[in-house]
């Protein structure tokens, strides 16, 4: 989230061996009647924005990302998140986007009317209640990210 700027504006992107499949509005629980008349001048925005200036400068081929679409459609990166079930797939499911028809036809989701939204998704938890004991959905990522550090490391010649 960036901080006092509308949250209508930040997307979830959806990256699966590399192609783009999938965008998803953020804030799931509203609906905001901006994003029906300019979601194809920000779903073209986010895309250009992926294949320009994200897909050829990072290694991992599965991954999510959160982004920022400023009113002047400039497009600014917010977040890397990892491709799995801690990460929210909010107006997916993880088996839409493991799917082979995302892969063909990526979609860009928003809430389309005030009946599309999904109450009760939330898209952060308190801290208190994350889970971060040996052997959580945290606790593998962590690793996960610590490994996957110690391995660029060393490919890049350092310890």
């Amino acid at each position: 989230m960036v901080p006092g700027s509308p949250t209508e504006r930040e997307f979830r992107v959806f990256i699966r061996n590399t192609p783009l499949v999938g965008i998803s509005q953020r804030e799931v629980n509203t609906f905001y009647p901006i994003l029906t008349e300019k979601k194809h001048d920000m779903e073209k925005v986010i895309d250009e924005f992926y294949m320009d200036k994200v897909s050829m400068g990072f290694e991992s081929e599965s991954y999510t990302l959160d982004v920022y679409v400023r009113k002047d459609m400039k497009v600014k990166l917010l977040d890397f998140n990892p491709w799995c079930e801690v990460t929210l797939p909010l107006l997916f499911t993880w088996a839409e986007l493991e799917s082979e028809q995302l892969m063909r036809e990526p979609e860009f989701r928003i809430v389309e009317s005030r009946f599309g939204v999904r109450p009760g998704l939330k898209t952060a938890v308190p801290y208190g209640y994350l889970d971060t004991s040996e052997g959580s959905g945290w606790d593998r990522l962590f690793r996960n990210a610590d490994e996957e550090l110690r391995r660029q490391t060393r490919s890049a010649g350092g310890c």
